[in-house]
């Protein structure tokens, strides 16, 4: 009986490993902010193709690849969710947010100069 629970138990670890760190590039992808359709399988396509990547990490990632574009599949609706969705960007959130500081004159003195203060320094000299 124990050998049996021995023989069975090496092949059910085996499989959910691999199951549970399949579609890695997936998931990264859609945790991040939103880069299209099969964003998971596209990277893992860009990174096989990749010389700078070693023998080791090609073969991983050609073994994620069927289950990444899966996953990519399955969360197809989540995606044109996504896409549809009238909310900005945090790029766009972040790059208005500080064109209006500065406009407000708040990024004063924090590593920020206005392009003004440049002409103002050059004057001096």
């Amino acid at each position: 009986m124990i050998t049996s629970v021995k023989r069975s138990l090496l092949p059910i670890c085996a499989c959910s490993s691999i199951l549970a760190l399949s579609g890695c590039s997936s998931i990264m992808a859609h945790v991040g902010p939103y880069e299209g359709y099969y964003a998971g399988t596209s990277n893992d396509a860009e990174m096989i193709a990749d010389s700078d990547n070693g023998w080791m990490m090609r073969s991983m990632l050609m073994v994620d690849l069927p289950f990444t574009a899966l996953l990519d599949t399955v969360l197809l609706p989540y995606d044109y969710y996504r896409s549809t969705n009238s909310r900005k960007s945090p790029r766009e959130i972040l790059s208005t947010s500080e064109k209006d500081k500065n406009a407000k004159g708040l990024l004063k003195g924090s590593g920020h100069p206005k392009s003004n203060t440049k002409a103002k320094a050059k004057a001096k000299n």
